[in-house]
């Protein structure tokens, strides 16, 4: 089988080929240079973005419940300078109006005494004031009143059973004995998931006197987290330790419905898919407990051929709150500027490889074109014609093919002429070979014995003639 030699590949064919080759190389390296550096650029970018948005949600997150606990702090300060006492409803109504009067970051405030009694000032629903009662006269109903502008109850709208005593949220500031945080649980007033902030009263005997307490539904941290710039396809979400989606930026609720109230949902079991993913590469990376993330750090993972960046972080405080904060965000956020890139680079390279390929083609002609006339003459002169007028043309450039031209032309002309002078010479040598030659006929014909004999007889004869005379 015969190999492939680059000799056999014509010329008209091997320039713009070699051009191309070139282009194509130069382009296709400077594409893939171009896409590893934007690969790179957009890993940094999705890092730093995640990284930046991630500590804009701890800060809001950590200012939101932090809040809570200076309205604890500053109402137990009150509390012990005596400007108020929990067995006071009166001075107690009156100290919570003027906080929630300020401020829509402190939407309900309550307390609950030893006793089972509850007083509180609510706003976080429908933006209403309501003032709810249960003492010793209500016992053990708990009413709810509408209130003047002025804080003043107004008109009955409700009466209910309540024991304040075996909610959550008194229970946890009982067993901390200190300021900390409720677990998540469903609201009695309204059936929706919410965390409270809270913190223990005590006499200066440390007999407990109550609890104070603030509600915070988790659907104010949802919005928060819905409004955040983050990337097209980018997810901010929030889980407890135990896997629960406490809240996300995805617009979906972060509890199930059963039997009319709300549950936590387990964020492995969010609707958003990137959610889902994100939660389970995170279990992968855990060993299977969220328990063993011990401080903040970034992740990649892959899934269906695609990367994603995440950013993990964990809110807590010295009261108990311990929460992960997780911003994932997929590489295709971050790619359309390198794909673009190669785009234009796909194109560009594209026209000049036409180019290059025209171009290519353009200048095997114009050095094809000498060679096939020398070429040309070269048959005609194979063939004893001796026309070197088409010769003229590239003998007259001054270029290596001019060169090669002239050359050519005066190797045709010495062997023209001598061609001529050996035509001339084998005409001269034929004639000199057949003197030659005749030469020698007649000397073996001069040398035959019948010549001689011829001769002899002549003699003989001519000698007879003399002797009758």
């Amino acid at each position: 089988m015969s190999k492939f030699r680059i000799s056999s590949i014509s010329i008209r064919y091997a320039i713009p080929g070699l051009l191309a080759l070139v282009i194509i190389v130069a382009i296709g390296l400077t594409a893939w240079l171009s896409y590893r550096s934007g690969l790179s650029s957009a890993e940094t970018l999705a890092l730093r973005l995640t990284q930046e948005v991630s500590s804009r949600i701890n800060d809001r997150i950590n200012s939101f419940l932090e809040l809570p606990h200076i309205f604890h702090e500053i109402n137990v300060a009150v509390l012990d300078s005596g400007g108020a006492n929990l067995g006071d409803f009166e001075g107690m109504r009156k100290l919570f109006w003027g906080e929630v009067s300020v401020t829509k970051s402190v939407p309900y405030l309550y307390y609950a005494t030893s006793e089972g009694y509850f007083l509180g000032i609510d706003t976080s629903f429908g933006g209403e004031p309501v003032f709810k009662i249960l003492d010793e006269a209500s016992a053990p109903n708990r009413l709810t009143y509408s209130m003047t502008a002025g804080g003043e109850p107004l008109e009955e709208l409700k009466s209910s059973e309540y024991e304040p005593r075996e909610r959550p949220w008194y229970k946890a500031a009982v067993e901390a004995g200190k300021p900390t945080w409720s677990p998540i649980y469903v609201f009695s007033a309204f059936p929706v998931l919410g965390i409270s902030p809270v913190r223990p009263v005590y006499d200066r005997f440390g007999n407990l006197e109550g609890v104070l307490g603030i509600d915070l539904t988790l659907s104010e941290i949802s919005d928060f987290l819905g409004t955040l710039e983050i990337s097209p396809n980018g997810e901010a979400f929030i889980i407890q330790r135990d896997g629960k989606l406490v809240a996300a930026s995805t617009g979906e609720q972060p509890f199930t419905e059963a039997d009319g109230a709300q549950q936590p949902l387990a964020a492995a079991e969010s609707q958003n898919l990137l959610v889902r993913l994100t939660v389970k590469h995170m279990l992968e990376r855990y060993n299977g407990d969220f328990k063993n993330i011990a401080e903040g750090e970034d992740i990649e993972f892959k899934e269906d051929g695609e990367t994603y960046y995440a950013r993990i972080d964990i809110i807590s405080d010295e009261r108990g709150l311990d929460w992960i904060n997780v911003v994932v965000v997929p590489s295709r956020d971050f790619l359309g500027p390198v794909l673009t890139n190669l785009r234009y680079t796909a194109l560009f390279g594209a026209i000049v490889l036409v180019l290059a390929t025209v171009l290519g083609f353009l200048l095997s002609s114009w050095i094809i074109r000498p060679i096939f006339t020398v070429t040309d003459v070269a048959a005609k002169i194979e063939d004893s014609v001796w026309d070197l007028e088409p010769l003229h043309v590239v003998v007259e450039r001054t270029d290596e093919l001019g060169q090669l031209a002239r050359v050519f032309e005066k190797m045709a002309n010495e062997i023209r002429a001598r061609e001529t002078e050996l035509k001339r010479q084998v005409v001269e040598l034929k004639i000199q070979i057949d003197q030659k030659k005749l030469k020698t006929q007649v000397n073996e014909i001069v040398e035959s014995d019948f010549f001689q004999g011829l001769q002899e007889k002549a003699k003989n004869m001519r000698d007879a003639a003399r002797r009758k005379k």
